[in-house]
């Protein structure tokens, strides 16, 4: 075990390294861009439970060079959207045409937008700490979903009289150029297509340690629900549409995590853990190999990651001090070999 502990990485990680093409100028930065969605949101929401029919609206950037775009927007996410949870319906916006040529919008189909999905402070520091949670696995891999933070003013046009309301959120890039953006494609496949074996060593045991890293169980790389297609919180890209190996899988949908203990999140079914701040390790046995260098790795990278939660400007003392704890615990299991062997290594997942 004591290989794992070097100062320096023992071997290139590709894919950590590997190059990277030009991104999309919405995601090319990392500072707010503010809007205002008009559209039916009362009639979105309404009828979000039902169904997700998208309905016409506009998105106007702020600032000097105030552009505005027609949209359709309609209600996103099964859980938040029907089971109770949410007072405002997450929602997504899609583009159409031309008009977005030159313009901060140029290339994008559909976007989510992540919200804070009900009202008062404390929601709002949830959706700021599952931002940092995206930034997170940034920091570790290019193979991950940037966001962008937006300061969202909704006008609802179903209530002319009512008081438009502003809140902090983040647009998550599309799927299609996650992988463009890395020299890939991503997969349309569904449960069971892509065997343990066929992914990507290095990305897997990456993903399974950012999700340890966050506290977070509500994922699976390989399999979804009965009802919904491959793969439960995790996007996979490959070199090809039918490539079958080196698959890589891309995570996302943080807000049942530990990092930010959303007061609905509860650990899943089957995994007897008293909360979701409790971790544990559901990264395969098969690639326990794999484990000392991204490891060192991700320890080379402390700094870095703490320099994410310190830099954030929307997310108050407390949260930040909570944050830094939270990291704290983490890198106390890595720069212990005995708790890496019973915490990781020793406690993989078959397959």
């Amino acid at each position: 075990m004591r290989k794992l502990f070097g100062t320096a990485v023992g071997a290139i990680v590709l894919l950590a390294a590997a190059p990277v093409s030009a991104q999309t100028r919405l995601f090319s930065d990392n500072s707010e861009v503010a809007i205002t969605l008009s559209g039916p949101l009362s009639t979105i929401q309404r009828a979000a439970v039902r169904n997700t029919d998208p309905r016409p609206g506009t998105v106007t950037l702020a600032g000097a060079a105030s552009q505005t775009f027609n949209v359709q927007i309609a209600a996103r996410g099964f859980v938040r959207r029907t089971g109770g949870i949410c007072a405002y319906t997450p929602l997504g916006i899609s583009f159409h045409g031309d008009a977005l040529r030159g313009t901060l919008f140029q290339g994008q189909g559909k976007l989510k937008i992540v919200a804070p999905c009900r009202g008062g402070d404390s929601y709002q520091q949830l959706v700021v700490l599952e931002y940092l949670a995206y930034r997170l696995y940034n920091e570790m891999t290019p193979m991950s979903f940037r966001v962008r933070p937006v300061r969202i003013t909704y006008h609802d046009t179903d209530n002319a009289r009512g008081r438009d309301d502003t809140r902090w959120g983040f647009f998550i890039e599309d799927k299609d150029d996650v992988a463009h953006r890395n020299h890939r494609v991503a997969l349309d496949v569904h449960a069971g297509e892509v065997a343990p074996s066929g992914l990507d060593a290095d990305a897997a045991t990456r993903a399974a340690l950012f999700e340890y890293m966050i506290s977070n169980l509500d994922w699976d790389m390989l399999s979804g629900h009965a009802d919904d297609p491959c793969c439960h919180n995790h996007k996979l890209v490959a070199a090809s549409a039918t490539a079958r190996t080196s698959v890589v899988p891309v995570p996302y949908d943080f807000d049942y995590s530990g990092l930010v203990s959303a007061p609905y999140a509860i650990p899943p079914e089957g995994i007897r853990i008293r909360d979701v701040r409790t971790r544990y390790y559901r990264g395969y046995c098969r690639f326990n190999d794999q484990l000392p260098t991204v490891i060192a790795d991700v320890r080379s990278r402390r700094a870095d990651f703490y320099g994410v939660v310190d830099n954030q400007p929307n997310l108050d003392a407390g949260h930040k001090r909570t944050a830094h704890a939270f990291l704290d615990d983490f890198f106390s299991v890595l720069d212990d070999p005995a708790r890496v062997a019973r915490e990781l290594t020793n406690h993989c997942r078959r397959g």
